[in-house]
């Protein structure tokens, strides 16, 4: 992520593997809208025994979302894309195929992905009309806008 990923940021967590039985890769978003605790490196050795940066991202997650990120780290590859923060609708985002990368190639339907995804409570309109009360020792005004 190049250095834009920081505490306070949000990022949406992609996943892309091969699917029991699939010959096809595909990816899906795993987890829209998480909010990053932290953001740094850690020095780890690669397999020849030579130290190597790492980046590693901290991520606020519930615990079922922990057991995706987990089975997806090692059944897939994992990827973060940066949230707009002002986007707080979640939506299906549906599962993409290789055909799917590729003009006029016929790709299917895309495939919805099922399964349990967080609520967002919907955001109600704001008022027309905003009422500011003012208290002043036993006097009590309302005026409104």
């Amino acid at each position: 992520m190049a250095g834009f990923v920081g505490p306070g940021t949000r990022v949406d967590v992609l996943v892309s593997g091969n699917p029991t039985g699939s010959n096809e890769p595909v990816i899906t978003t795993l987890l829209e809208n998480i909010e990053v605790l932290a953001a740094g490196q850690k020095m780890e050795r690669n397999a020849s025994g030579e130290p190597q940066t790492v980046p590693v991202i901290t991520l606020l997650v519930s615990p079922e979302d922990a057991q995706k990120l987990t089975l997806a780290s090692n059944e897939g590859h994992i990827q973060l894309a940066l949230s707009n923060p002002l986007d707080t609708n979640q939506e299906d985002v549906p599962v993409l195929r290789n055909a799917a990368l590729y003009k006029g190639a016929g790709a299917p339907a895309p495939v919805v992905a099922k399964g349990k995804g967080r609520r967002v409570s919907p955001v109600a309109p704001p008022p027309s009309v905003y009422v500011v009360e003012m208290i002043r020792g036993d006097k009590r005004d309302v005026t409104k806008f």
